[in-house]
This record gives structure tokens, sequence and C-alpha cells, in this order.
């Protein structure tokens, strides 16, 4: 069985978006300090008299500068860390009176949430407290909890050397400051490390590529094969027929070719509308309508309206091929930079070609399709159908369905994977490519990075590609199923089979390592029910599950 590599030309990732803490493997943050924001993340003072300072390698202090604020007042920081002989966090500030400077965090300079956080509360006794200009406690409250409850916070910061505490604004303890631990925390904290398995559903597939639901109620999953099959899992069963087959018109599997993604129309269940995205046999990348019957048991090939047929001849690889819906009903189209090792096309940075985009079309206008009205290139400077540009090969993409937020894995050439995010229809970014790979430039010392969109999670490929060579897009986990995966997103490597959670938090991604499992991941999926599954190119479908 052939495998595709998913990169390199040989064989062959708003709120704002952030650096992140990694659990071990190498990562870029930009910094080797304990926590970069990308971009800076806000600052808050109250009014009062602060000190910020200059330090050496070892903690000394060469430069100090006094200013009292009037009145409460923000500014920015990009980078927390911890800085040697003096005690608690310390936050740069990149603006403002202390620009280059480093203030502590206190209760009276941090940083505020973006949006309210709850907070959960175990039943017994919790401690609230109120602390003067000196970080010393003015007032405080007690109350005992007969059972367990929860509130609101709009911060959390390190009070003192060592004791995080969380603002609290509604409930018993508006207005105080509750430390979190013994029965105090975020209701959904980041998952610790190696907390993840793979449950086995099925076997015997052909080169599974994608996964993904009807939205139908039926509860089914439907696998893509690279071969040019759809299969359905009913109830942890794979069935017999195919429920969409285009063999015959699919290009597999030179290189990165074959049948790549599917999705199914927001209104299926009563239109019966489905899409695909493969290589035809020519090369080109199609995108392709297709009808269901009434029973939604089956599709057929003869339905087949072809909307969209871009170029791809040169190379057989960065074909991209993931579609989807957004929450906007417009349909979304990742392609790749049209192949070769460094975007020899030149597509990426191209805003006039379809290639190493993101696109967006409606497919409920005029045939073939209708250009969104808030496309960026509307009315000129780039290809209408263009969203987003600068990827190398957008490799599983997805909107997170509650924040709606879309995510990119977008594969890297020979050192960086990279994780993309833009907040809610906002469109227009440049990733970057082929100028930078991850948060470094590309083939060159120095680039321009200027509007540029830098990713929220890079990794390095580590020695050897250990650490991975190929990132493979996931999804956020909004089930109900395993509540501690809840608001995470989950992605992975197919070369090496590593899984990783992140935890999008203020400008924070808070990336741990899950495990290296004996997979080629080729793909997430979501359920209906939001629980997300894995596709081994192996032939297996996996169900990805939180440990005891």
């Amino acid at each position: 069985m052939n495998r595709p590599r998913l990169r390199r030309s040989a064989a062959l990732v708003a709120l704002a978006l952030v650096a992140m803490s990694f659990a071990n493997a190498p990562i870029v943050t930009g910094a080797t300090a304990s926590t970069t924001y990308r971009p800076n993340h806000l600052v808050h003072f109250d009014a009062g008299t602060y000190t910020g300072y200059k330090f050496k390698a070892s903690g000394g202090i060469v430069a100090a500068k006094t200013a009292t604020l009037g009145r409460p007042s923000t500014a920015s920081t990009r980078l927390r860390t911890s800085v040697v002989a003096h005690p608690g966090n310390w936050l740069l500030m990149v603006n403002g009176i202390w620009a280059g400077f480093y203030l502590r965090e206190s209760n009276r300079t941090y940083l505020p949430f973006t949006r309210l956080r709850a907070v959960a509360f175990a039943a017994g006794t919790h401690t609230g407290y109120k602390f003067n200009a000196a970080g010393s406690v003015i007032a405080h409250k007690t109350y005992t909890l007969g059972r367990a409850s929860s509130a609101h916070a709009n911060a959390q910061a390190l009070i003192g050397s060592s004791t995080s505490y969380l603002r609290i604004v509604d409930g018993i303890w508006a207005g105080y400051w509750v430390p979190i631990g013994a029965g105090v925390g975020l209701r959904y904290p980041p998952l610790g490390a190696g907390r993840l398995t793979l449950g086995s559903v099925v076997g015997g597939l052909d080169q599974p590529l994608f996964v993904t639901n009807a939205g139908d109620a039926t509860q089914r999953l439907f696998v893509v094969e690279r071969t040019g099959k759809v299969r359905v899992v009913s109830g942890g069963v794979l069935q017999s027929t195919a429920f969409l087959d285009l063999s015959a018109k699919v290009s597999c599997c030179a290189g990165e070719r074959g049948l790549l993604g599917l999705a199914f129309h927001p209104s299926f269940a009563s239109n019966l509308r489905l899409f695909a995205s493969y290589t035809a046999i020519n090369g080109d990348v199609i995108l392709a309508e297709y009808t269901a019957n009434a029973a939604r048991t089956s599709a057929s090939a003869s339905t087949e309206r072809i909307i969209l047929q871009i170029n791809h001849q040169a190379y057989t690889n960065h074909n991209g091929g993931w579609i989807g819906f957004g929450p906007d009903g417009y349909l979304y189209i990742a392609t790749g930079d049209g192949g070769g090792g460094g975007d020899p096309l030149g597509n990426g940075q191209n805003k006039n070609t379809l290639l190493g985009k993101m696109l967006r079309i409606d497919v409920n206008g005029a045939l073939p399709y209708a250009i969104p009205p808030t496309n960026p290139f509307t009315t000129g400077g780039g290809a209408k159908e263009v969203w987003a540009w600068g990827l190398r090969n957008p490799w599983r993409d997805s909107f997170d369905r509650e924040r709606h937020d879309l995510y990119i894995g977008d594969v890297g050439q020979n050192a960086y994977e990279e994780i993309d995010r833009a907040a809610p229809a906002v469109g227009g970014q440049n990733y970057g490519w082929n100028v930078m790979e991850g948060f470094s430039c590309y083939n060159a010392s120095t680039c321009v990075t200027t509007g540029k969109t830098l990713p929220i999670a890079a990794y390095a490929h580590g020695t050897n590609d250990s650490i991975g060579c190929a990132v493979t897009g996931g999804y956020g986990y909004r089930g109900a199923g395993q509540p501690a995966l809840q608001g995470h997103y989950l992605f992975g490597d197919y070369c090496t089979g590593r899984i990783w959670t992140l935890y999008q938090d203020e400008n924070v991604a808070n990336l741990v390592a899950q495990g290296q499992f004996a997979v080629n991941i080729s793909s997430f999926g979501e359920a209906e029910n939001g629980e997300v599954y894995l596709t081994d190119l192996g032939g297996t479908l996996y169900h990805v599950l939180v440990t005891p």
C-alpha cells in the first residue's frame, strides 16, 4: 500500500493569535521564556505608583523607572516570565510609560481575560480576599458551600510569590480574589500530558483520509477512502456498500493525489446536497456537488456537477483537499501551493491564483457558485474566491462549533509545522508561506513579517524528524462524553503519530504532548455529538478518548 507523504516535494498549523508553552518537544515561541504572547496581551493597571525594571541575565537590576497613574490604565505585554532572584511573575511591556521594562504581576497589574471564565467551587469552605497596593490583605470573606457551585472570573494573577488567584465578578465572592486550589479552579483547565488513548472503531478501510458526519441526526460516520469511495460506519459497524463511489473519476495514488475531502450541506437532511474534492485524472483539483437519494443511504457519481476546477498538473503533491461549511453558511476550500519544494510556482504569495489559499464561495447562489460579498478581493486586488493566502499545504482544517474560529493545520517544508487560527468571519489573512515557515523566516536570516498572520502554535521537526514532519490539523472538542477534553483543540503529526492538545485561553495556547501512537494520522473528524475520531492511513478508524 502506498502511503502519501503530506509535506515534501520529493514525497509527499479573532481572539488574538498566540504562542504557547509545550511539553516534551521542541517548539517555537519567539522567546525562551515562560509565555510569549502573539499578538501582545493587554495589561490592566489600577491607579497608583509603579516601578518597572530592566534586568541582567543574572537578575541584577540595570535600570528602573517609576511613574504614577492618576487613573486605571492599560498597556501591552509580549512576555510573562520569571526573573532570577525576583519572586513572582514579571511582564515585559511593549508600549506606554514602561515600554522595554518589566513590571511585576499583582492584584493591581494583571492580565484580564478576554471573556469571562467559568470557575468551579467544590462543596466546602472557601475564602476570598481583597488586597491593598502593597499586596497585603485588607478584607476577606469566608463562606461554606453546601454543594458544588460556580461563578465567573475576569482575570487571573499571581499575587505574592507563589499563589495564583482568580478575580470573581459575581456570586458570593464578587469583587474578591479567590486562590486557585483546594476545590477552586477554572471549570475547563488544560488537560494534563499523556491523557489520551485511541479506541479502535473499525478496520478494513482503504487508505482512509477523512471522517465526518452528515448532520442529519442519523449519527453515522462517513469515511473518505483515498482511492475514491466514501464508506459509512453506523452503530460501530462498517457498511459493506459504499455511500459514494468516485473511483472512476479520481486520480490515485501518485504523490498525494486521491479523493481528499467531503462536506455535507448544512441542510443535507432536506436538500440531499453533498460536496467532494478530489484530484482528477489529469491532476487538477476538482470541487464537485452530488445529490443523495431520498433515503439518504447513497449518492451516485452520475449526479456530479463540477463547481470548480483548479489547474494542478505540474506536481503531484500539495493539493490541499479539505472542504467544509462555515458558520456563515459559505463553503470553504483549502488548496495547497501546487507542489514542489519551496513553492517554485510562487502561488503562496500570489493573491491572483487559487492555489496556496483558503477559498470561500457561496454554493446557494448563482451557478456554478457566487462570491460572498465580504470576501476580501471582491473589488480587486486578488482572485474573488480568495479568503486567505500564504498557505503551503493546509492539511485538515475545522471550525470550532462553539466559538466558530477557523483552525488550519499547514504542513511545513523541512523545519516547522504550524497551526493557524482565524476569528469568526475574519478573512484577508496572509499566513506567510513562502516568506515564513512557522514563526521563522523561510530560507533566509531575515524577512518582512509586516502584514503576516503568525501561527498560534508551531513545532520543530526535531533530529531526523523525530518529533514530526507533517502536521494533521484537528478539531476543538465540544462533546459531552469527555468533560476533561472540553474546549481543547486536538491535532497530530502524520509521520510520527504524535498527538497534542491545545487549550486556547486568552493570548496563550497551552500546548501539551499527549503521546505517540503507532498510526499514520491522516485526519481527525467530528461526529454529530461532538466526539472526535482519527483515521490511520493504514486502514483503521479510531475514537479519541481520555484515560481515567
